[in-house]
């Protein structure tokens, strides 16, 4: 795996540096859409394009918060880890909940997708400018996993380029992408603080498929600098290590689960290879009620319940029924 990084870092570096297109496949706004949750079983498209078309859809509702959920590489609107997600906004019932649909350039070779991220994420910005920017700037949340951490990161960025300055107010890294990232490419930085009021990052891979770096505000490290997860095993190990900062985020997200992962302040970057020396004194949310800025050891648990602060007696799993859609209702 460190060599296939290795790899993956020198092909960037190669892409980076010609003058020529640097993806063979070019993002189109055009063919982008935001897929907003109406209901446990419904959903429907808005161009990005007609993004000023969100506030007259039934659903969409200015009296709720947005969040904004973009998957990672490979994925697609019917092939993504965003199911769960939307489940546990559902369950909420106070978010205008909406999935970006990317079509297909996210859905080709890494580093061409890896850099096709500064102009999806452009695209976003441009669609947020066609709503209220008071509005905006107050209640819409980017989250992205991976390439998609790369894309929410890159929204926050353009957000305020071209609006002359404002801010989103937050963005959530779930285990932002590592390889084309996060090594002196001016071209692709990566997601950071400074992209949003609010910056955090929950970090499950980190030097693999996630990144390593402690670059967003409120910095949360499942498990320290451990690569691979507890319960994360065989071949799938790397995999489902990148996938946990997404079910980590998802348990926090319903109701009862806002105040189960807790970390532990990190005065130094080294402390997170054991976590011994973060203190329990001075602690901070992990997940969907985070705030606070720092640099965090977070102990997990191997299986569902997650969240070593998880209340036995109130905890709701993400095969409830809260949330789910049932056509016989």
């Amino acid at each position: 795996m460190n060599l296939l990084q290795d790899q993956l870092q020198k092909i960037c570096k190669l892409v980076l540096s010609t003058s020529a297109n640097h993806s063979n496949v070019i993002p189109e706004m055009e063919r982008m859409n935001f897929v907003l949750q109406l209901d446990a079983c419904r959903n429907v498209s808005v161009p990005l394009i007609r993004a000023q078309d969100l506030l007259t859809t039934p659903g969409f509702s200015l009296s709720r918060k947005t969040v904004i959920f973009v998957t990672g590489w490979g994925s697609s609107i019917n092939r993504s880890n965003a199911g769960p997600v939307a489940k546990a906004f559902a369950c909420r019932n106070d978010t205008n909940f909406m999935v970006l649909d990317a079509a297909n350039f996210i859905q080709t070779f890494y580093t061409w997708a890896a850099v096709n991220t500064d102009t999806i994420g452009r695209f976003v910005a441009q669609a947020l400018l066609k709503l209220d920017r008071s509005y905006v700037t107050r209640n819409v949340h980017v989250v992205g996993h991976s390439l998609g951490a790369q894309i929410a990161g890159a929204t926050g960025r353009y957000y305020q380029q071209l609006s002359g300055g404002a801010q989103l107010p937050r963005v959530t890294g779930l285990d932002p992408a590592n390889p084309c990232f996060y090594d002196g490419f001016k071209k692709l930085p990566g997601t950071q603080s400074g992209d949003a009021a609010y910056v955090d990052l929950i970090i499950t891979n980190p030097g693999l498929a996630g990144t390593a770096e402690d670059v967003g505000d409120g910095n949360f490290f499942a498990q320290g600098l451990a690569p691979i997860k507890s319960g994360c095993t065989g071949l799938d190990a790397i995999p489902c290590s990148h996938q946990r900062a997404v079910d980590y985020f998802t348990e926090s997200v319903y109701p009862n689960n806002t105040q189960n992962f807790r970390g532990n302040y990190c005065a130094a970057y080294a402390n997170l290879w054991t976590g011994r020396a973060c203190t329990r004194v001075r602690t901070a949310i992990m997940g969907y009620a985070a705030s606070r800025s720092g640099l965090y050891y977070v102990e997990v648990n191997p299986t569902e319940n997650y969240g070593k602060e998880a209340n036995p007696d109130t905890f709701t799993p993400s095969n409830s029924a809260c949330g789910a859609c049932n056509l016989n209702s």
